[in-house]
């Protein structure tokens, strides 16, 4: 059965086509977060790939610009997950 995303992780599916990272890492986040949508180990790796500087970045200053997004996605999907556990 295929998962249905919530409006949180359709965010950072567009948000992760914009990471300056290279296709196939971005393609693999995508596909995951789609098909069995987002925990918080996934969470975690996008958050830590975005706040660690890599050698030979092309664009530094995209994923700064990104990175506020990207935190305040994770966040709010957080937030959505623990409220509708608190209504069960």
């Amino acid at each position: 059965m295929a998962h249905r995303t919530t409006p949180e992780e359709r965010e950072l599916i567009k948000v992760i086509a914009h990471m300056p990272f290279d296709e196939a890492k971005r393609q693999a986040w995508s596909g995951q977060i789609e098909a069995t949508g987002l925990n918080e180990e996934l969470a975690e790796e996008i958050h830590t790939a975005f706040s660690t500087h890599h050698e030979g970045e092309a664009d530094p200053a995209a994923r700064a610009r990104l990175l506020p997004e990207v935190a305040r996605l994770i966040n709010r999907w957080r937030l959505t997950q623990q409220s509708s556990k608190f209504r069960k």
